[in-house]
């Protein structure tokens, strides 16, 4: 497979025998939530067999606190990228890695060896989900010997998984307006909700709040934080999660919520669903094709729809429990040790 970049041809399986051999790997991530937390499986599989890796990327700076034992700074600016990535820094890296091509930047100009993950994997189709596919990544291309699903994040002690499980946290925004369901039937959503005993809250960021007046004006409730750390930890301890399409909501599966994630792509967000927690989409039952699909699927897709799926959700969550035969609280492992 061969990919070209802004001024460079990519020679897939050479970049890939670099990363194979690499020892210290610097990873960059996109400026997305969540390809950041997808990517951080990489990162942590390589960890824990014994690769060095230098995570640089805002989101998951930001959520440092939440994985212990793995370095993690801010994103590295491009005119920064050709002193920290060359050979010869002081970092010694011995290969630099991201998810896309040129996204955040080309690496070619500025590390002498290095490698996209999406040089080397179909990016979205059927029978397949990301998180998996990045774990299959691990074990079958790069040779490593028992690569899981975690990614490393995890839970401050002080807060208590699930602790309100009445409380639904929704997101209703996504990186592009053609992931973003109607807010007219986000807030019926809502308002349902409340009818049915549930206490739903608005998760926004905060240029995103004075679009969203309709909020207030039905007297539905918007979560109030500045910081990310205190987004993941509110959604920690609701009891469930419905949302667009986002990083959000892969956040929320990763903190151990169960997903709802409503789309008018139905194959590309089974592909990209977040994986970690119990998990389901919900799209109309019809859908035809190209830019109708994409202009209406908003529409289309009603609140008794979404209501529906999440007591299906809600189905699924009480077979775990009964199959465990305890509460939907596992134990996590602990960190590994940085290696020497």
């Amino acid at each position: 497979m061969e990919i070209t970049s802004d001024a460079a041809p990519y020679d897939a399986q050479t970049s890939l025998t670099h990363l194979k051999q690499a020892r210290r790997i610097a990873m960059l991530m996109a400026p997305r939530l969540g390809d950041s937390l997808l990517m951080m499986n990489m990162a942590y599989n390589l960890t824990t067999h014994g690769r060095e890796v230098t995570v640089f990327g805002d989101y998951v700076h930001a959520l440092r606190d939440w994985f212990p034992g793995m370095d993690v700074r801010p994103s590295l600016p491009e005119d920064k990228a050709g002193a920290v990535l060359s050979g010869d820094s002081s970092a010694g890296f011995d290969c630099a890695v991201q998810m896309h091509k040129g996204w955040p930047y080309s690496l070619h100009p500025h590390a002498p060896a290095y490698c996209y993950y999406d040089g080397h994997v179909v990016i979205t189709g059927k029978d397949f989900i990301k998180l998996e596919q990045i774990r299959d990544f691990c074990r079958d291309e790069i040779g490593l010997a028992c690569p899981g699903l975690d990614n490393g994040l995890r839970v401050p002690p002080k807060l208590q998984k699930r602790k309100h499980m009445r409380r639904v946290a929704i997101h209703p925004t996504s990186s592009s307006e053609q992931r973003c369901w109607a807010p007219r039937h986000f807030v019926e959503l809502g308002l349902r909700l409340q009818r049915d005993g549930y206490d739903p809250y608005f998760i926004l960021a905060p240029n995103e709040r004075d679009d969203w007046n309709c909020l207030a004006e039905s007297g539905l409730a918007l979560l109030q934080a500045a910081r990310l750390a205190d987004v993941a930890a509110f959604i920690h301890e609701s009891g469930w999660f419905i949302g667009n399409e986002s990083g959000i909501g892969h956040l929320a599966s990763n903190v151990g919520v169960p997903t709802l994630t409503v789309t008018g792509r139905p194959t590309r967000t089974r592909a990209w669903q977040p994986a970690w927690a119990r998990s389901r989409i919900v799209y109309p039952g019809y859908i035809i094709g190209g830019r109708w699909r994409d202009q209406y699927w908003r529409e289309w897709l009603f609140p008794g729809h979404v209501l529906y799926a999440f007591k299906r959700l809600m189905r699924d969550c009480a077979g775990d429990a009964k199959s465990l035969g305890a509460a939907d609280n596992p134990p996590v492992p602990a960190p590994p040790s940085r290696p020497s």
